[in-house]
C-alpha cells in the first residue's frame, strides 16, 4: 500500500512535465468523433499501455476534469489514454438523438481501433474505464474484446434492460410515458435531474431495452474492477454489487465501495477526499494489471 501511495504522490508531482495531450478527430460511422489522445514521455522504442475512458450520459470526455486529472496522472506513471465526446457531447457535432448505444459502441471501438494504430502504443497491455452509462458501455464492449486486459468501471448502470434509468425518468410510469412519446414522435425533450436538456431518439430506448450489461460482463476474461459510492442515489450502489458478482469469467474482480460517497465521487463539487481516492484507486489498479510486464 506505501509503495501505491508513493506512486500516485510522485505523479501528483510531475504530471505537467510528463503528459503530451493531443485533440484528434476519429471516422466512425462516416462522422468524425472527437477525442484526445495522451501520451507519457517514455524512453524512445518503448512501448506504452493503453486506456480507453468513456464518459457517462451526457457527460463529456472531460467528466468537469476528472477524466483530465485522470488522463495525465495515468501518463505520469507510464500509462497512455485516450477519451473521446459521444453523439451529443461536449464537442460532438451531432445532435443528442443520435445519441445511442448501437452509435456508442461503434464510436468506442473506433477509438481503441485509432488508439492501438498509433506509434508508441503496446497492443497487449489494454484497459478500458466507464462511469455510470459509461461503465455500461465498457461491460458490453469487454465481452467481445479479448484485447481488453483491465476494466474499471466507476458506478456502473449494470442492471439487464431499461430497469436501471427507471428513476432518473421519475420512475416506471414516467419512463413509460418518456419512451412512447420518443417512440410516437422519434424523439423526446427530457430534463435530466441535474437540469440538463436533452433531445432523446427512439433508439436510445430501443438499446438500453434490448442490452443486457451483467450477461456481457460474464463473458469478459481480463481483470476486472468495480468503484461505487455506499450513498449513491442516482445509481444505487447495488448495480455495481451485480457488476462484480456477475463477472465469472474473469481473471480477477475486485469490489471497492466508498463510504459516504455520492454519484459524482466529488468530479462535481465537495467530497475532495472522495475524488481522491477514486483517482487513486483507479491508477493504481492499472498500474498494477498493465505495467507489471
Amino acid at each position: 500500500m506505501l509503495k501505491k501511495s508513493l506512486l500516485l504522490l510522485i505523479a501528483l508531482a510531475i504530471v505537467p512535465a510528463l503528459a503530451a495531450e493531443t485533440d484528434v478527430w476519429i471516422e466512425s460511422r462516416g462522422i468524425q468523433v472527437p477525442a484526445t489522445l495522451v501520451m507519457p514521455d517514455v524512453v524512445p522504442g518503448v512501448a506504452s499501455p493503453l486506456v480507453v475512458l468513456v464518459h457517462g450520459h451526457g457527460g463529456t470526455r472531460q467528466e468537469n476534469g476528472a477524466f483530465t486529472e485522470l488522463a495525465s496522472l495515468l501518463a505520469a506513471v507510464g500509462i497512455a489514454s485516450i477519451r473521446m465526446d459521444l453523439p451529443g457531447c461536449g464537442d460532438s457535432t451531432e445532435p443528442f438523438t443520435q445519441n445511442n448505444m448501437t452509435n456508442m459502441l461503434q464510436d468506442i471501438d473506433a477509438t481503441f481501433d485509432f488508439a492501438v494504430a498509433q506509434p508508441g502504443g503496446d497492443k497487449g497491455r489494454l484497459g478500458i474505464l466507464g462511469y455510470s452509462m459509461g461503465g455500461r458501455l465498457a461491460m458490453l464492449t469487454v465481452a467481445d474484446e479479448p484485447a481488453y486486459r483491465a476494466t474499471v468501471l466507476w458506478a456502473p448502470v449494470a442492471l439487464e434492460g431499461s430497469v436501471p434509468m427507471f428513476d432518473y425518468f421519475g420512475g416506471r410510469e414516467q419512463y413509460e410515458a418518456i419512451r412512447d412519446e420518443a417512440l410516437q414522435h422519434g424523439s423526446v425533450v427530457f430534463t435530466t435531474p441535474w437540469g440538463q436538456e436533452q433531445q432523446i431518439g427512439e433508439k436510445f430506448f430501443d438499446d438500453l431495452e434490448r442490452s443486457e450489461p451483467l450477461e456481457a460482463i460474464a463473458r469478459y476474461r481480463g481483470n476486472l474492477l468495480v468503484v461505487h459510492g455506499a450513498a449513491d442515489e442516482a445509481v444505487h450502489v447495488d448495480q455495481g454489487r451485480f457488476a462484480s458478482h456477475a463477472a465469472l469469467s474473469t481473471a480477477s474482480a475486485e469490489l471497492k465501495i466508498i463510504s459516504g460517497a455520492g454519484h459524482g465521487f466529488g468530479f462535481f463539487g465537495g467530497e475532495p477526499d472522495v475524488r481522491a481516492e477514486v483517482l487513486g484507486a483507479t491508477v493504481d489498479y492499472f498500474a498494477t494489471q498493465l505495467l507489471a510486464d
